[in-house]
């Protein structure tokens, strides 16, 4: 070899600094919420800044779609203990995840494990927010209940003005 050179270390892909996550499972009735706001949003458009992601069931990888962002937006279906439809923003400070011995949530346990994951590891988003909707039914059945589904377009309109509701062209969610 001959002469020196100089290697730089650099991502291939570079995230986006914000991510709008969405967490479910279509198959089971109102635990596909979270994804059915995800198309919402991608056919309606988000900025050029935003990465949409279906991240299916929350599990520790959940924490990898977070790292490397500066901004996360998690839309999930969650027992609130309100009606069917029912939703709320709620910021990770505010966030009071059961813990595993408290029982079975939809998603409580994989979502709560994967954020303290990342807080233990420092890689969480300075800003992480979660649109929570009150399912109905989460049997295996497919398709939405009338209830939530009613609410979807609200849960939508609020998550695009959290973006700052600019009007760009429609984009295709990535599935991981």
């Amino acid at each position: 070899m001959s002469g020196s050179s100089s290697s730089t270390s650099t991502l291939a892909w570079a995230p986006r600094p914000t991510v709008v996550l969405a967490l479910g499972n279509p198959l089971r009735g109102d635990d596909g919420a979270g994804p059915a706001v995800l198309e919402m949003l991608a056919a309606a458009g988000v900025p050029d800044d935003v990465e949409l992601i279906d991240g299916g069931l929350a599990g520790l990888e959940t924490t990898l779609h977070l790292q490397h962002r500066s901004r996360a937006i998690i839309l999930d279906a969650a027992d609130l203990g309100e009606r069917p439809g029912a939703w709320r923003r709620v910021a990770y400070g505010d966030l009071h995840l059961p813990s595993f011995e408290a029982g079975r949530g939809l998603h409580s346990a994989g979502l709560r494990e994967a954020l303290l994951l990342g807080e233990a590891l420092g890689i969480l988003p300075a800003e992480i927010s979660l649109y929570l909707i009150q399912p109905h039914d989460i049997d295996w059945v497919e398709g939405l209940s009338d209830d939530v589904r009613a609410s979807l377009d609200r849960v939508c309109q609020a998550v695009r003005s959290e973006l700052g509701d600019r009007q760009p062209a429609a984009v295709q969610p990535t599935v991981r």
